[in-house]
């Protein structure tokens, strides 16, 4: 496949997925003054060349009654490649990666259940290659994997487009279910919008049989209700990110709330999780290089009050991010969305 090259109006229609993936084309048409049919072609260029996606992000209370676990692996005998391939057909891993440091390979597990997290974490010892496991429980998560922003566009831009988009400001992530059991038809809406969440209330209907104006009102009360969380999906390499990194922090007793909240505002981090470990706070990002990496350990860690110890990891390779399979050759591929409780 060939890389799609990218010019300024590409960047900023990402940019603007970013903050606002179920936004119109004629509303961001009009925010990035560009016209809406050319936008339109863009995306969908884009989206063939499988660089970008709107998938959902789904509530965990409709998936899973358990938190995830961020799990480490030591292997022997392997290279980290041949024991990552043999990991990915494994069940309810979100994300697969091979880091540097101690241990070679990171995963996250989110099961629907404990006994089901229990069930993941203890195939993974039968995996040959993988000589010790060490997981890490999240015990409070901080997601911010779809509000990640490329800072493709100018304030005023940004501003606009969230008022569109509406809060996108994650807060804790807990497994709490809804209030009462989803029905038929909301699960199907929920099924369709999180492999499509640019999905129009018409083309939910003809997939789930639903009348469009009952398509129309389930589709509002999902997102409405924050079931299901629409997120651009990117190859961020492509546009120039190449070091995806984890951070384990070791934090002095009581900070660990507010070490979490800084993490959380600073641009480059995808995820911030309060974990069972001596190193108790856990985070994901992403930045240029590593050159961006120094500066941001050295920099906006530096000014962070609490902090009594750092692990920084870099993210070798990412063969599954949030649920997705991805390869910097052939782009985004299987989407591999939690089941339904």
């Amino acid at each position: 496949m060939t890389r799609p090259l990218l010019d300024e109006l590409d960047r900023r229609l990402i940019g603007a997925l970013h903050l606002a993936p179920r936004a119109t084309w004629d509303d961001i048409g009009e925010i990035l003054a560009a016209d809406a049919s050319t936008l339109k072609r863009r995306y969908d260029r884009l989206h063939e060349a499988r660089m970008v996606r709107v998938i959902g992000q789904a509530d965990w209370g409709i998936h899973s009654t358990a938190m995830p676990v961020h799990v480490f692996l030591d292997i022997t005998g392997e290279s980290p490649l041949a024991v990552l391939h043999r990991l990915r057909g494994l069940p309810h891993l979100q994300l697969l990666a091979q880091i540097s440091g101690d241990y070679p390979l990171y995963a996250v597990v989110h099961a629907p259940s404990e006994a089901a997290t229990s069930e993941a974490i203890d195939r993974m010892f039968s995996v040959p290659g993988v000589r010790r496991v060490n997981a890490l429980p999240a015990l409070s998560t901080l997601r911010r994997g779809r509000t990640w922003d490329p800072q493709f566009l100018t304030d005023a831009e940004r501003a606009e487009l969230l008022k569109l988009a509406g809060a996108r400001h994650e807060g804790t992530a807990t497994a709490t279910p809804p209030a009462k059991p989803l029905s038929e038809a909301e699960r199907g809406v929920v099924a369709e919008l999180l492999r499509d969440s640019r999905a129009s209330a018409a083309s939910v209907s003809r997939a789930t049989g639903l009348a469009t104006s009952t398509a129309h009102r389930v589709v509002r009360r999902v997102l409405d209700e924050g079931w299901v969380k629409p997120r651009l999906e990117i190859v961020s390499e492509w546009l120039g990110f190449q070091t995806p990194f984890i951070l384990r922090l070791r934090v002095a007793p009581g900070a660990t709330p507010e070490v979490m909240h800084r993490i959380d505002q600073l641009p480059q981090t995808r995820l911030a999780a309060h974990v069972a470990s001596d190193m108790s706070v856990l985070a994901t990002g992403l930045v240029t290089d590593r050159s961006a990496l120094a500066l941001f350990v050295d920099g906006e860690l530096a000014r962070i009050p609490g902090l009594l110890g750092v692990s920084v990891s870099v993210m070798l390779a990412e063969p599954r991010r949030y649920w997705m399979d991805r390869d910097l050759t052939t782009g985004l591929g299987t989407f591999h969305a939690p089941a339904l409780l």
